[in-house]
């Protein structure tokens, strides 16, 4: 089993698991002490990991991390570290949400009331019909995606590789969901602990 959480980045001067909503160190789930900080990037720049994810609502949550350190913020949720659902939040630009290997996402947004297997054990027609829908409207977005991606870079002082990050959103051969979270955030320009 892979890992079901989230990993939070932001700027702070001051340790990210110190501001709200993760000082409390709680999860999604109510346990506690599922706060863990992962080491600096540069320039202020910070990533934690949550396991099970951060209670609350994503949005409200990078609202709330902006107000506080007075920069964008970024969260990522992991699936079972198949794939990831990225949301940032900037001032500048609003919000902006977008998945990353579409093959691999379109199993999460299928609703779980469509059946998953027919009699045989193949994939049932409705199944196969609401994931066709889903990889292919999430493939048609992801050039926007991909834009949003780079204007929120862009706004938190990073400098974007637009088709590498395309490239990297669009990728579904990957080595694991963290992994890739990490590229893309290279690729959009995190500074890094030696610049």
């Amino acid at each position: 089993m892979g890992f079901w959480g989230e990993y939070v980045v932001a700027r702070s001067g001051k340790p990210l698991p110190d501001l709200e909503p993760l000082s409390a160190g709680i999860c999604r789930d109510g346990h506690d002490r599922c706060v863990a900080g992962l080491p600096e990037h540069g320039d202020g720049w910070q990533t934690v990991a949550v396991h099970h994810g951060l209670p609350g609502h994503t949005p409200e949550t990078l609202k709330a991390l902006a107000a506080q350190t007075g920069h964008p913020a970024l969260v990522v949720y992991i699936c079972d570290s198949d794939t990831g659902y990225v949301q940032g939040w900037s001032a500048r630009g609003g919000l902006f949400g977008t998945w990353f290997t579409p093959e691999l996402a379109a199993d999460y947004e299928v609703p779980s009331s469509i059946c998953h297997e027919d009699e045989t054990g193949m994939p049932s027609t409705a199944y196969q019909a609401a994931w066709d829908s889903a990889h292919d409207r999430i493939v048609v977005e992801m050039p926007q995606r991909a834009r949003d991606a780079c204007a929120w870079a862009k706004a938190s002082g990073w400098r974007p590789e637009p088709a590498t990050v395309l490239e990297i959103l669009l990728a579904d051969r990957i080595e694991s969901a963290e992994h890739h979270f990490f590229e893309l955030l290279r690729a959009m320009g995190l500074p890094t602990a030696d610049t």
